[in-house]
């Protein structure tokens, strides 16, 4: 009798409290399907993620780096990786605005074709019934995991020259610079959460954060060198982690010799470029991959020795002055410019920085980190900045001496891995697992809610 009035009375309780609960807190129990989610980016285009949002690849690559089935259900390689053959996924169609088209073997290996132009890679690509067969000249171990890169992402033209994929979500509109995306029903993997997603690029960082602030933007960008402050700011911030390499190119190759190129690498005090510039979001780094993907960082450590730079430069004699390029319109490549040159004045090399990245003797890049798999990512990495390399196979210890033949003769030499990081608004919810390079993970939801518009 008294356990049954308790349980009465507690029950009464807990029923009285649950419908007084407001009806915001109601909604966030389960999430729901609609809304419109607002990106804002600083590239010059739409980013890598919302691409695959409306094409998808033949390959995927997870957070762990592991390749996954995407719009090819299996692959294997023959004649020491020279040859590739992937069985595509039936039963899938592209679709568009204002028309649909069926995915097909032919369409997947124009889509390679392109692809392998883009990365500067030679090779034979067929369709024969289900089947992509790709081959080279080289082994390519390494070739699934590059297909999972966005410029592999399998799309056609509608009647208006827009592209239309297999993915979750179909172009509406390109009215550079915004894009509109909708959701597409008749997706055959699992549908996301937002019905609509509209991104806005080309937007400063200060442009982007007052935007959030002000509640026009729900998803942006945070660059290192405004993620301190964004901490400070107690901002909603996705995890944070390394999402570009900084390095220094030498881009004539008769500029310098062996010894005055380590000599200007031994020179580069990278603490206080990450400390001063960066405010510590990041790493200094004497590898291309961030020690998070290989664990191999201590193997090629970073060496900072004024006077052993001072001896080689001694060596080398004569007098040696070189031009420094950065991008003009990136301040904090500038400020990283100006310390390299008083840097280099300690040991006797002369620096002038110019405001350019062509005709130049040195050049300071900062290039993307785009997938967390070591081989793909030290290919697309050493791709970007003009240099080939060569795997014996996807291991780890393969990917090391590539990297390790890449950086030996100074002619790359890696200054900083810095963390980049994606700060939302409340509106988004299931959103804790983002990352730099997933900002949007699957299960992410949002309020349909809208107080005001950019």
């Amino acid at each position: 009798m008294f356990r049954s009035a308790a349980i009465s009375r507690w029950g009464a309780v807990a029923l009285t409290g649950f419908l007084l609960l407001p009806h915001a807190a109601l909604g966030r129990v389960r999430p729901h399907f609609g809304g419109e989610l607002r990106i804002e980016t600083s590239g010059a285009e739409a980013p890598d993620f919302v691409k695959l949002l409306v094409t998808e690849t033949l390959t995927s690559i997870d957070t762990r780096g592991e390749i996954r089935p995407g719009l090819a259900v299996s692959w294997q390689s023959r004649n020491g990786d020279r040859q590739w053959q992937f069985r595509i996924r039936e039963g899938v169609q592209l679709h568009g605005a204002d028309s649909d088209a069926p995915f097909s073997a032919t369409l997947a290996a124009e889509t390679i074709r392109q692809g392998l132009t883009k990365a500067g890679i030679a090779g034979r690509v067929h369709a024969i019934g289900e089947d992509v067969i790709v081959e080279f000249d080289a082994p390519l171990p390494q070739f699934a995991a590059l297909l999972a890169d966005v410029n592999f992402g399998v799309a056609a033209s509608d009647s208006r020259g827009i592209p239309m994929g297999s993915g979750p979500y179909t172009i509406q509109s390109i009215a550079a610079p915004r894009m509109t995306l909708v959701a597409n029903l008749d997706y055959w993997g699992a549908r996301r959460f937002p019905e609509t997603i509209t991104v806005l690029w080309g937007r400063t960082a200060r442009e982007q954060a007052l935007d959030l602030a002000a509640k026009r933007a729900d998803l942006v960008e945070v660059p290192p060198e405004e993620l301190h402050h964004a901490q400070q700011e107690r901002t909603r911030l996705s995890n944070s982690e390394t999402a570009e390499v900084v390095v220094l190119c030498a881009e004539r190759a008769g500029a310098a010799d062996a010894k005055l190129r380590q000599a200007l690498s031994e020179t580069i005090d990278r603490s206080a470029l990450l400390n001063f510039i960066f405010q510590k979001q990041g790493a200094i780094a004497g590898t291309l991959l961030p020690n998070w993907m290989t664990g191999y960082g201590a193997l090629l450590p970073v060496v900072h020795d004024t006077a052993h730079a001072r001896q080689l430069r001694g060596e080398a004699g004569g007098h040696v002055a070189f031009t420094l390029g950065f991008d003009g319109r990136d301040a904090a490549m500038q400020l990283l410019a100006e310390r390299l040159v008083l840097n280099a004045r300690e040991v006797g090399l002369t620096l002038q920085t110019v405001a350019r990245t062509s005709d130049v003797d040195w050049l300071l890049r900062r290039v993307p980190v785009r997938t967390a798999n070591p081989a793909a990512a030290l290919t697309e990495i050493t791709h970007a900045l003009h240099y080939t390399v060569e795997l014996k196979d996807t291991s780890l210890e393969s990917v090391l001496l590539a990297e390790r033949a890449a950086v030996a003769d100074y002619t790359l030499i890696p200054l900083l891995h810095l963390n980049h990081a994606w700060s939302a608004s409340e509106r988004l919810h299931d959103w804790s697992s983002a990352t730099p390079l997933q900002p949007l993970p699957p299960a992410t939801w949002i309020e349909n809610k809208v107080e005001s518009k950019p």
